[in-house]
């Protein structure tokens, strides 16, 4: 991961003058979720466990997550297992799918707002195949020259940031029907970052 960072990094600055600032830290990959009813009765919490019984489960996923070779080909080729079934679904309506028991696993990003709103349980990789999708910070070098502070902010910001912080943000975006401007302008003084 660090190696795809500086990567990234050294290219930017070379083909564009973009700095490439610290990570986030948020890490905002792809999850497997399951109702918490579902984690209870099959006794989840890996995708090795949820592995030992699939083929008893159905599996609804976006369209493109149940073709991608990083969605469930891959994934069930990486934890030898296969679903009883699988359905594709557009986005929003996998959740509810899966509330209303037409369905048992979905995919879900780590800090989407419907985990929190419907209580669900996310599996852990526990077999490293999804790869990271960590949040960073690009800036135009002629800005960072003129204000190098926002680096440190910045910098600053990605300590008070993860996972189950950015699933309440977007909730917040979400399901709240809050401005985005609005929560990240109280999130920032809540933290003290912004007066």
């Amino acid at each position: 991961m660090q190696e795809v960072y500086d990567t990234v990094k050294a290219d930017f600055k070379e083909m564009y003058d973009l700095e490439v600032l610290q990570q986030m830290g948020f890490n905002n990959t792809y999850v497997l979720a399951v109702t918490e009813e579902t984690a209870k009765r099959y006794n989840l919490a890996t995708i090795s466990d949820l592995g030992k019984v699939a083929s008893e489960l159905t599996a609804g996923t976006t369209f493109e997550f149940l073709n991608r070779e990083d969605g469930i080909p891959g994934l069930m080729r990486h934890y030898n297992f296969t679903f009883g079934d699988t359905i594709g679904l557009d986005s929003s309506p996998r959740y509810l799918a899966l509330i209303n028991k037409e369905t048992d696993v979905v995919d879900a990003f780590a800090t989407d707002a419907l985990l929190e709103k419907f209580d669900l349980v996310t599996l852990k990789d526990d077999k490293n195949f999804f790869p990271p999708y960590y949040a960073m910070p690009v800036v135009r070098g002629e800005i960072l020259e003129e204000y190098p502070e926002i680096e440190t902010i910045l910098n600053e910001l990605s300590t008070y940031l993860n996972d189950e912080v950015m699933i309440g943000l977007n909730y917040k975006v979400d399901e709240l029907q809050m401005e985005p401007n609005v929560v990240a302008n109280d999130f920032l003084k809540e933290k003290g970052l912004i007066q």
